[in-house]
């Protein structure tokens, strides 16, 4: 600290990151799902056995903590600005331009990857074409078409019997590029539970089914729940103040695609709802406790249309634009006590194009267990010569996937990093695996940092204080605001 300035929650948890540990090269690899999953049981139990362990000795620091602070009443903030920067522009990407077939240039062939039950009595299905196509999916329920991104395509098919004849073809301005494409395979089942199914949206975007209650505000909090959150959290940032010379706790809440993108949920699937969400309730009850909040929602709605997309379309998690965009402001908050930790500008970055593999969706679709299927989109790369630690930290399994290093990686659980920036702030970081997305910039705009995931890691003030951190740093997507809620 300076003077100057969860089988449990946690085995679903190691199945949402399923993904990242078996993503592979463009060679693929051939996976045995069922001897992955009991892999995975088994990781999951001595994880699991570790975090029980460590609850008992956080149980007795926080009763204290709690006990010393509840009768103190916690000093409500101000909501963070969204947009505070003096020039946002530097710190945005252009406006998107629209997907142009160059026949010339074009060498995809019109194919497809696989299907597979997506929800209702619709399917998903996955292929390549020609980049710029307008991509159309016949059967015997009508006509289904979706844009090319990048020369792929993901095609949302009403598909009652779940058995694919499918008659695809591609156009441009009208005229049909090439011959059509008759396809007749197996439509995939798959069943990875109600928290882990997955489907697909409109402009080749998937989700998860399990987003669809913060969609449609059905799972509000109770005000039992939210009196405890409160009461929690308030103790916890009076606590705080007593580390070093005065410890702020920052909540960064970070919205699913879903909710950023509403206009993608097809009417079949969900509506969505009015009024209060879990998301405003949260945000709410954490400020009225003392938390600086930091909510991305107005920042991401103002830039969905940006030439980088916010969210990987085969994949759960933000992409490098939204995670780039939630550090802008958090450090921007920051910067204001340590002048010198001020975001990094945009162009400060590279945004390499290109065709990745690794995304879970097409994995929790069943049909890509193997590095088959390429998204075409981004990799933010610093453009910048970062010190040593910062270039130590690898945040993808290799370069050609997307898939997050996030549960056996770089990050050690409790580990600190040091970098010899006394005018930096330092930080300790509790994050799931969206905070994978961020922590090297997390880093090279600190001093000294500790980073722990909130599936293996609780709140314990005690280990908190060890480190003498200036502000304590949630990393939290709305999928997992259980996080926050229950711990």
């Amino acid at each position: 600290m300076k003077s100057t300035h969860r089988f449990s929650a946690l085995a679903l948890a190691l199945l949402c990151l399923l993904p990242s540990m078996l993503s592979c090269g463009k060679k693929g690899l051939s996976v045995d799902k069922e001897q992955a999953l009991t892999n995975l049981q088994a990781s999951a139990a001595q994880a699991e056995a570790k975090k029980d362990a460590l609850k008992k000795e956080q149980i007795a620091a926080n009763k204290a903590i709690a006990e010393q602070t509840a009768a103190k009443p916690a000093e409500s903030k101000p909501a963070v600005e969204e947009v505070p920067l003096e020039n946002p522009d530097e710190y945005a990407a252009p406006a998107k331009t629209p997907e142009v077939y160059d026949p010339a240039a074009e060498n995809r062939a019109l194919k497809v990857f696989g299907a597979a039950v997506s929800d209702g009595e619709y399917i998903a299905v996955y292929g390549e074409c020609a980049a710029g196509a307008l991509v159309s999916v016949k059967n015997d329920q009508g006509t289904f078409t979706v844009q090319s991104f990048g020369g792929n395509f993901a095609a949302r098919v009403k598909n009652p019997a779940k058995t694919a004849s499918l008659e695809i073809t591609q156009s441009a301005n009208g005229t049909q590029i090439g011959d059509a494409v008759v396809w007749q395979g197996s439509v995939q089942q798959p069943d990875y539970g109600g928290d882990w199914g997955v489907w697909l949206g409109g402009d080749n975007q998937g989700f998860f089914h399990k987003m669809i209650p913060d969609f449609t505000h059905t799972n509000l909090l109770d005000t039992a729940t939210l009196d405890s959150i409160r009461t929690r959290y308030a103790s916890r940032t009076e606590a705080l103040k007593s580390v070093g010379d005065g410890c702020e706790m920052i909540v960064l809440l970070i919205p699913s695609a879903m909710t950023v993108y509403p206009e993608l949920v097809p009417a079949e699937v969900a509506l969505p709802g009015e009024g209060e969400s879990r998301f405003d309730q949260l945000a709410k009850v954490l400020t009225e406790a003392g938390v600086t909040v930091i909510d991305v929602r107005e920042t991401f709605a103002a830039h969905k249309n940006d030439a980088l997309p916010l969210y990987y379309r085969y994949d759960s998690h933000w992409a490098d634009y939204g995670s780039y965009l939630a550090y802008v402001e958090l450090f921007d908050y920051i910067s204001d006590r340590y002048p010198d930790a001020a975001p990094r500008k945009f162009n400060e970055f590279t945004w390499e194009w290109g065709y990745y593999t690794g995304g879970d969706i097409p994995y929790y679709f069943d049909i890509d267990h193997g590095g088959a299927i390429y998204e075409y989109t981004y990799l933010r790369k610093m453009n910048f010569d970062p010190i040593a630690s910062v270039k130590g930290l690898i945040r993808y399994t290799d370069g050609s996937s997307l898939a997050y290093r996030s549960y056996s990686d770089e990050i050690v659980s409790g580990k600190t990093y040091n970098s010899g920036r006394d005018k930096l702030p330092d930080l300790y970081v509790y994050r799931n695996s969206y905070g994978a997305g961020i922590y090297d910039l997390i880093l090279e705009r600190s001093d000294k940092i500790t980073f722990n995931p909130t599936f293996s890691y609780t709140y314990n003030i005690a280990q908190i204080k060890k480190t003498v951190p200036d502000y304590v740093v949630y990393i939290m997507s709305e999928w997992d605001f259980g996080n926050i809620i229950d711990n």
